[in-house]
This record gives C-alpha cells, sequence and structure tokens, in this order.
C-alpha cells in the first residue's frame, strides 16, 4: 500500500477491521448456538437412554433375554420417532444376534470407558445424534443403549443461519466501505489542504501563515509546528541576507580602497617612498580582504554534512598546555598575568587546527578586552563527563543586552567599536564548537570581565 493515498488506505483498514470484527463475532455466534444446540441434544438423549440402561442392568445380567425386549419394546413406544438398538458387549443387537450395531465403534467405546459417547451418524438418508450409554449390572458391563435423535432440523437450521451470517457479514461491507471512506476523508482534509497552502509558501512570502480547520490536536499540532518552522527559515533567510550583504560590504571595501590606490598611484609619476606607501596600503586592505575569507572557509567548513568523518582522538591537555604558553607571549604586550591549570591525560575527539583557532580566539579576545596589568585564567577539567575549557579575564566585560548577541556574525558591542576587528570571531567559534557536538557559552559582569566554557565530549 506504499502508493496508495492515506484516504484509501484508511478506508482499507477500516474496512478490514469491520469485516474482521464481523466475521469473528458471526462466527464465534455460531459455533456457540450450534454447540448449545447439540448440548441440549446430548442432554435429551442422556436423559432418555439412562433410565433404559438403568431399567435393563437392574432386571437382568444378559441382554438376550425377554426382559430386555419387553424393555426396549416399552421404550420405543414412550419415545417415538428415536433410533434404539441395544447390544452385548460384542457389539451384537439385541434381537438381531448376528448382527452387528451400527455404531459398533460407539458403543465398544461406551463399554470399555463405562461411560457416555456420543457421535453424529448419517443411518440410510437421516441424520442423527447418537449416544451409546453402558448398561451395568452388578458392577459389570453387561452392554450398552444405542440411542438416536433425528437432528435434520437442526442441521437444515444450522446451514440457514451459516447462509444468513454470510449475508449479514456481505451486508456490512459495503457500509463499512462507504463509512471508512467518509471518516477518512475528514481525517485527512487539514492535510490535504495543509499540503495545497504549503505549495504555495516560496522565499518570497516566508511571513505567510498556514490557516487550516482544526478538527484535531494532532492538526493542531502540525499546523503550528509547521508555522514555527516557517518563523524559523523566515529568521534564517534574513540572518542570511544579512550576512551576505555583511560579508559583500567586508569585501566590496577593501577592494573599492585598492582600487583607488591604485588609480591614484598611477595618475601621475611618483618617487619610491609614496609607491611603497601605496603598496603597503594596499598590503594591509589585501590582509584584511584575505583574513574575511578565511572566515568564509572556516563557516562553510562548519557546515559540512560529513565533518565527523574528519575528526581524530587529540589530547586536549597537551593542546591547551602549547596554547598557555602562546598565550603569555601576546599578553607580554600589556603586561598581562595568564595562569593555567590544566588536567592532564584529556581526550576529545575533533579536528585539532580548528579547535587551536577557537581558544587562540577567546585568548585574543581575552587579551583586546582585558587592562594593563589585568588577569587571565585558563582551566581545562572533567565535569559530568565531558571536557570542561574555561577561559576567563579581568577585562571591561560585556553589557547584558550585548551578551546574547556575542555569537551571531559581525555583532560587536558599542563600547568595543574602536577595538580592531570585524565581529566574525566568535560567530566562527561558536560554529566550529556545535560541529565538534559541544557547546560554549559566556558569562560577563561588566567592569569585572567575562569568562567563556567550553564544553566537549570526553573520548576515553
Amino acid at each position: 500500500m506504499k502508493n496508495l493515498s492515506i484516504k484509501l488506505q484508511l478506508t482499507i483498514w477500516y474496512t478490514l477491521i469491520i469485516l474482521i470484527i464481523s466475521v469473528v463475532l458471526f462466527i464465534s455466534f455460531y459455533i456457540v448456538t450450534q454447540r448449545s444446540i447439540l448440548t441440549e441434544i446430548d442432554r435429551s438423549l442422556l436423559s432418555h437412554s439412562s433410565p433404559i440402561a438403568e431399567n435393563i442392568g437392574l432386571n437382568t445380567d444378559n441382554v438376550f433375554d425377554d426382559q430386555t425386549d419387553e424393555i426396549i419394546t416399552v421404550s420405543k413406544i414412550q419415545v417415538p420417532g428415536i433410533f434404539l438398538e441395544v447390544t452385548d458387549v460384542n457389539g451384537h443387537i439385541v434381537g438381531k444376534e448376528n448382527e452387528s450395531a451400527v455404531l459398533q465403534n460407539l458403543a465398544e467405546q461406551a463399554i470399555k470407558t463405562g461411560k457416555s459417547a456420543y457421535s453424529n451418524k448419517k443411518i440410510g438418508t437421516i441424520d442423527l445424534r447418537i449416544i451409546s450409554q453402558p448398561i451395568i449390572s452388578e458392577n459389570k458391563v453387561i452392554g450398552s443403549v444405542v440411542m438416536g435423535h433425528p437432528i435434520e432440523g437442526y442441521t437444515n437450521a444450522f446451514e440457514q443461519l451459516k447462509s444468513t451470517l454470510f449475508l449479514l457479514i456481505m451486508f456490512f461491507i459495503a457500509p463499512s466501505i462507504a463509512l471508512g471512506y467518509f471518516l477518512s476523508q475528514n481525517a485527512v482534509s487539514p492535510v490535504v489542504i495543509l499540503s495545497k497552502r504549503i505549495s504555495q509558501i516560496t522565499e518570497e512570502n516566508l511571513s505567510d501563515r498556514v490557516m487550516v480547520p482544526l478538527k484535531s490536536s494532532e492538526t493542531f499540532t502540525l499546523v503550528e509546528n509547521f508555522n514555527n518552522l516557517l518563523d524559523r527559515l523566515k529568521d534564517a533567510f534574513s540572518k542570511e541576507r544579512q550576512f551576505i550583504g555583511d560579508v559583500a560590504h567586508e569585501i566590496k571595501t577593501p577592494l573599492a580602497v585598492i582600487k583607488s590606490n591604485a588609480e591614484v598611484t598611477l595618475s601621475k609619476k611618483r618617487n619610491i617612498e609614496e609607491y611603497e606607501m601605496s603598496l603597503n596600503q594596499v598590503l594591509e586592505h589585501v590582509n584584511k580582504l584575505t583574513k574575511n575569507l578565511s572566515h568564509l572557509i572556516d563557516f562553510a567548513w562548519s557546515q559540512t554534512t560529513d565533518i565527523t568523518k574528519q575528526f581524530t582522538k587529540l589530547n586536549l591537555s597537551e593542546l591547551l598546555t602549547d596554547i598557555c604558553e602562546n598565550s603569555r607571549y601576546l599578553a607580554q604586550a600589556k603586561n598581562l598575568n595568564v595562569e593555567c591549570n590544566i588536567k592532564e591525560n584529556i581526550n576529545v575527539m575533533g579536528k585539532k587546527e580548528k579547535l587551536n583557532q577557537v581558544f587562540m580566539n577567546l585568548i585574543d579576545n581575552a587579551v583586546k578586552f582585558t587592562n594593563n596589568g589585568g588577569s587571565i585564567y585558563i582551566k581545562l577539567y572533567i565535569e559530568n563527563k565531558k571536557a570542561v575549557v574555561e577561559i576567563k579575564d579581568t577585562g571591561m566585560g560585556i553589557n547584558k543586552e550585548d551578551i546574547k548577541t556575542i555569537f551571531d556574525r559581525f555583532s560587536r558591542s558599542k563600547d568595543n567599536e574602536y577595538i580592531q576587528g570585524h565581529g566574525l570571531g566568535l560567530a566562527i567559534a561558536h560554529a566550529i564548537i556545535k560541529a565538534h557536538n559541544g557547546t560554549i557559552e559566556a558569562e560577563s559582569e561588566k567592569g569585572k570581565g567575562t569568562t567563556f566554557k567550553v564544553r566537549l565530549k570526553e573520548s576515553s
């Protein structure tokens, strides 16, 4: 049913369920009715055959005497229309000593077990329900009473009941299909409407929202989740457009300066010092352009779907120990104190140069935004089976309104606009850590400093 519509699948399943339930109920009714009637017939046969067997057993110890013939004759008169035979222990019929009983096997079963035995048997053209009742005289089985009751009427009734039940089942199928189709159409209609509305939404009208008749809580949840998805897509598209615009600006500006510088320089002959000054300006903007392109490559790397295939097991403790040594050189210019507390032999899965880039970026920011004579603290420890890298400074801190957006691309605090940078470093750090299935968070208090915590899954 893979290629069928949901509506048709629901109709088929509903019809099958109704059909199966109907068949089970009708078959159960048929079997219970049949057994109830047979039980009643068996009870009637037992009530008539038991007195005959008891009477013979009390009056004789030989079923072939005259007393037995008299009891048989009287019994046939008292219960007209029944089949009645009395047999000895060898299955021979009383009154017909040279003939074996019609149901010799049934008679032998009752004689052997000393209990009543039942069976259905067709004698001539008549269907009978037969009982074989053992005759006991002085605690000894001397024969059996074989009695049969016509059940042709019951058999015909059973056949009619079977036909009636079959017709009822057939009668239920058509309404079941119609009802199943109606219910499935009613259940699926919101999904069909939703599908049509979804097909009308493009990147040009992401602000539109889907509105469909809410006939169930599931439909409401589906519509709500889809509208939330549209909100996220709209936000993502807006950020991408903004990012493209910001990148275009960051690339366009150096190129414009380079072009302008080249045009001015070539407009007339100049001395060596002027050419050197012009080339230095070009080099400065080329470096900016190169750095921006490098950031774009980092972003592209962090979005790669099979990025984890590039990961290897690395000793994070050794990496941070080297970074600590390098950070002391960076801090010398501002006379900053760098303290390191690195727990040994902590391993993670990742790409070494990318993680090195993240931590160096965080330390570079700490150096930039910490006043002369301040301190930077670098720690590595294990917490809840996670490797935690903590980089803390005593710098100027970050405003509460800015802390929420520090990991956004091109995000820069107004207080820090005079400090050189593009506002991409933390965004790239966040993207790299996310690609490593880790987390990065910041805590800051204005005037007291900032703490960054990076959590990565420990590798045994």
